[in-house]
């Protein structure tokens, strides 16, 4: 039995052991709260369609309490909790407080600095090495090697959410609604930069395919997708990446971008994790 219990938010989208405890982010849509993972993701698709306010509000400390408290009771002698980035949310927080009112020195809090597929392929990876009976340290330390290394692309249609939420300016949002310019947006070690700005989703798929080929070498190129409302999108760059066919790059659409961050990407977005392994 591996010695070390996990405790992630709801953002992950992590669909595996049911021994991981998740800690649920809301949205919140005409005043009324939707705790994630208990409703469909349309839910919110539909209210960005009509162009209705979509909110989202970060957990309690004392869910993260419980969490924990149900990681060491399950016989686990440390936890590692994984949150969203910081630079996104302030879920953290709640995870450091908790801490906190527990005084437990075997709590390790960790900002994976990514989202979504990033944060769940991190969680993943520290997974398969806690149960080959890693300790702790190295867990962490491979954790945190990861997050050096990986980074996460995000293309969108509608750039209107972006800039409501202070991630555009207007003047991008305007130039690509007239120009059909879409923005690629970089995501790593919590820095959110607009990396390109391309015409046309073709571009978007050949951008991101160049983008995979510049990490090949002696090492194999890890790229998990997610999207918000159009898995044609998804499939297409999933083919478009697995036309580069050298047997170095393994790729997977992983599912739907979950609620909380959907409402802050916008409709038309999707979500590109690489790293290399």
């Amino acid at each position: 039995m591996r010695k070390i219990g996990f405790v992630v938010d709801s953002t992950f989208g992590y669909k595996g052991n049911e021994d991981v405890s998740i800690v649920p982010l809301k949205v919140i849509i005409n005043g009324y709260e939707y705790v994630e993972g208990e409703f469909s993701n349309e839910i919110v698709v539909n209210t960005m369609k009509e162009k209705r306010d979509v909110k989202t509000s970060q957990p309690a400390p004392s869910m993260f309490v419980d969490a924990f408290e149900k990681q060491f009771s399950n016989g686990y002698d440390y936890v590692i909790c994984l949150t969203i980035s910081s630079a996104l949310s302030g879920t953290i927080n709640g995870a450091n407080v908790a801490k906190g009112i527990l005084e437990n020195e075997n709590i390790f809090i960790i900002d994976t600095k990514t989202a979504s597929v990033g944060s769940d392929y991190i969680l993943e990876e520290a997974l398969k090495l806690a149960n080959k009976g890693m300790e702790v340290n190295e867990v962490i330390d491979h954790i945190n090697e990861i997050i050096t290394k990986g980074s996460l692309i995000f293309s969108v249609d509608d750039l209107s959410t972006l800039v409501k939420n202070g991630r555009l300016g207007k003047v991008s949002a305007l130039i690509g609604s007239i120009l059909k310019i879409k923005p690629i947006l970089r995501f790593k070690e919590g820095v959110l930069t607009v990396e390109a700005k391309v015409r046309g989703l073709m571009a978007v798929f050949k951008y991101i395919k160049e983008q995979v080929v510049s990490l090949i070498s002696d090492s194999d190129v890890i790229v998990r997708i997610t999207y918000v409302d159009n898995i044609e999108y998804a499939k297409t760059l999933e083919e478009t990446i697995n036309n580069i066919n050298n047997g170095k790059v393994n790729v997977q659409i992983k599912g739907i971008l979950s609620p909380v961050i959907s409402a802050h990407v916008g409709l038309g977005g999707m979500g590109i994790y690489l790293v290399t392994k």
